[in-house]
């Protein structure tokens, strides 16, 4: 059912490939309660513990990484241990997209990923911290930038309110890369109709 659900995946993303941004950024998948982070067993050897900053907690599970066009349509996603940082897998999702501008948050903030991904031919915008002297960076945090990269914060709104993402059942790899998939193609078949 994954490679299926995989390659309709694929072939629903093609009307979508004429945009020219996509939104980066990533969301947590606890599979238990934080009281149970030391004594939980599932997923022993493939998931670990991390802090998530927005919502102040650790949780022990993965991290799910998604890139979404303005028009908030998941083009791509990949899962990881939540201790891996969101920079380490920047450039995995972009693979094998033409997506010439990426909106990020300051998670990916870094000099080295946007020379990288600058000789890429990718426009990788991340907003300034407030502390960092830059000239122009009221030019460079743009308010219309910021707002559309909060397109991926309503998606994922949208995903944890309507298909309670956050919240997997599945107690293997295979139960849960099926069950994103899933939630994945039922979200995008949204926008077909």
């Amino acid at each position: 059912m994954i490679p299926l659900l995989k390659l309709i995946h694929q072939g629903m993303t093609e009307p979508f490939h004429q945009d020219d941004m996509v939104i980066r950024d990533s969301f947590p998948i606890p599979v238990c309660l934080p009281a149970r982070n030391d004594k939980v067993r599932s997923f022993r050897d493939q998931a670990t513990v991390a802090y998530n900053p927005p919502k102040k907690m650790c949780f022990y599970g993965f991290k799910a990484h998604m890139l979404v066009t303005l028009s908030g349509f998941i083009i791509n996603y990949g899962v990881t241990p939540a201790s891996v940082h969101d920079r380490q897998v920047a450039e995995d999702l972009l693979e094998n997209t033409t997506f010439p501008v990426v909106l990020a948050d300051l998670g990916y903030l870094s000099k080295v990923l946007k020379q990288h991904l600058t000789r890429k031919d990718y426009r990788f915008w991340t907003p300034l911290r407030r502390n960092m002297v830059m000239v122009k960076a009221k030019q460079h945090n743009h308010w219309r930038l910021k707002a559309e990269r909060r397109t991926i914060e309503t998606r994922f709104s949208v995903l944890c309110s309507e298909f309670d993402i956050e919240r997997p059942l599945a107690r293997s790899l295979k139960g849960l890369e099926l069950w994103l998939e899933q939630t994945i193609f039922a979200y995008n078949l949204g926008f077909f109709y």
